[in-house]
């Protein structure tokens, strides 16, 4: 909280009339420290909380808009302490499927959330979720997710994450320094505290843990208090307002590991005037996509130049051949 300079931003909004849906395990709306602050959320069909995975929603709600009212006003604070959350719950047997999660960002989007948090990952693409991600888009709805917690793997990059229009969310340590689980690639936009985070719990409990979920809801509550301050702004203007002003960001600063630099929501806030222009784009996967049409594109363009060619050649050769067989009895 004291390097996202909360106590600077919270002079300006703490993050009052915004809805962040977390989708994921549900939200435990019983804990002091989140009572009054946890709307009707919507459970997937066959949905139904179990297993170790059943704590993440209720982690995410903590960073987002933990009150600290628990233990007489010293609990623990959330980063948009007066946002509201709605939380949806995708888990069957201990599993999060894919068509659910889409489902789920589709129904935060219709219900008006303004900044949708992601809290589960998959490692291949999924038509549901690119489309689910696309009309939340469209709603004005912005997403965020963790970049995902391949780093220590094959690094791979995650889903709905990797898609366009999603923040995706790098995990950082204390001292700023990349947390080694953390993916970093072409689809990360920006780095956020995401190791060793106190955060709120289940039976109204506590937890300390790391991952790139827990980043990506410091940036889902700094995305909360700028919708707050600004609630005429697009997707792409606050998109723009949290890249263009991350610690480190700077002309050709991205850079793999941090996207555009450390969330910075008190500098995002300082910054009055609509953001213009086009959300910056690192280089990433569907650039290259693009490159790769444009080579299958102009491959065949310069084939049938090449042949164009060659047959004027041969037609000159040809046109000089016939003139030297030609005698004078032919012209006559």
């Amino acid at each position: 909280m004291t390097a996202l300079k909360a106590e600077q931003a919270w002079e300006t909004t703490r993050g009052e009339g915004v809805t962040v849906a977390v989708i994921g395990t549900g939200v435990d709306a019983s804990h002091p420290d989140l009572a009054g602050r946890v709307v009707g959320g919507k459970d997937a069909d066959g949905a139904h909380d179990e297993g170790s995975a059943a704590v993440q929603g209720t982690h995410a709600a903590g960073v987002i808009a933990g009150t600290g009212r628990n233990y007489d006003g010293h609990g623990l604070l959330g980063l948009a302490p007066q946002a509201h959350v709605l939380p949806f719950r995708v888990y069957r047997d201990n599993t999060a499927p894919t068509a659910a999660t889409a489902q789920s960002i589709t129904d935060a989007a219709r219900r008006g959330a303004d900044v949708i948090d992601v809290t589960v990952a998959f490692l291949r693409p999924s038509d549901d979720l690119r489309r689910a991600v696309e009309f939340a888009a469209d709603r004005n709805a912005l997403v965020v997710a963790g970049a995902g917690d391949t780093g220590r793997t094959n690094d791979a990059q995650t889903y709905p994450a990797a898609y366009p229009g999603v923040l995706s969310v790098a995990a950082v340590d204390k001292k700023g320094a990349l947390w080694p689980g953390s993916h970093h690639g072409k689809d990360v936009d920006l780095a956020a505290p995401g190791v060793d985070i106190l955060t709120t719990a289940r039976n109204h409990d506590y937890w300390t843990g790391s991952g790139t979920a827990l980043a990506a809801s410091w940036v889902a509550g700094s995305a909360a208090l700028l919708r707050s301050e600004h609630p005429k702004w697009t997707v792409e203007q606050v998109t723009r307002a949290l890249t263009g002003t991350a610690a480190g960001h700077g002309k050709a600063r991205w850079n793999a590991r941090y996207g555009w630099g450390a969330v910075a929501p008190a500098a995002a806030l300082a910054q009055r005037a609509v953001p213009s222009g086009s959300v910056p784009a690192p280089p990433n996967e569907r650039a290259a996509d693009t490159d790769s049409r444009t080579s299958s594109d102009t491959g065949p363009a310069l084939v049938v130049l090449a042949v164009t060619a060659a047959m004027f050649v041969l037609a000159v050769i040809a046109w000089f051949l016939i003139r030297r067989s030609v005698t004078p009895s032919d012209d006559d």
